[in-house]
């Protein structure tokens, strides 16, 4: 909940029940080391992404934490609430829409955190304008009170005091994570 100079510090994190991740939302950070990580949010076991490829919508939840399993992928879950006006069913229709809003990953596009921006702009009527990266959108969510608790796979060895410390990027970081996958991808 507090920065640094060339990080933010995320509290308070716990090891994951995978059992409970199958329920409830959740803002998914894939790769949380890297720079940039990877964002994507988990409504009731379905996974909402943005990448190079395009919108995935009503992913398997369970299909992604086998991988995160299976290649040690340092990964956090952020738990955030439900507002009072909203169902999960609902909550999982707006990710839905807000994902198939953009085409795909792509640099002047969008990058994974636009749709999540819009969601949460629209959800949790949380102020995105200055909003263009993970570390600028957890303060607001936590202002807000919409984080309720944080979790993690394969990140004990890099919490200090059960917080992780996120390597603060630049747009210039998220664009050339872009690049390096498309041309991977080819």
């Amino acid at each position: 909940m507090q920065s640094i100079k060339n990080q933010y510090i995320i509290p308070n994190i716990v090891p994951a029940s995978e059992a409970a991740l199958m329920s409830d939302v959740y803002l998914v950070v894939l790769y949380a080391t890297r720079i940039p990580p990877h964002l994507a949010v988990a409504v009731n076991g379905k996974l909402f992404t943005l990448t190079i490829k395009g919108a995935t919508v009503d992913g398997e939840l369970s299909a992604l934490l086998k991988l995160i399993r299976r290649r040690n992928i340092d990964t956090i879950f952020i738990k955030l609430s439900v507002p009072p006006v909203f169902t999960l069913h609902q909550l999982h229709n707006e990710i839905r829409k807000y994902t198939l809003a953009y085409p795909r990953v792509d640099v002047g596009i969008a990058t994974c955190l636009s749709p999540i921006k819009d969601f949460c702009a629209g959800v949790y009527e949380a102020q995105m304008q200055h909003v263009n990266y993970l570390f600028d959108l957890l303060p607001k969510l936590y202002e807000r009170n919409v984080i309720s608790s944080c979790s993690h796979l394969n990140l004990d060895r890099f919490l200090i005091a059960d917080s992780f410390y996120l390597s603060k990027y630049n747009m210039n970081d998220i664009y050339e994570g872009i690049r390096s996958a498309s041309y991977s991808a080819v």
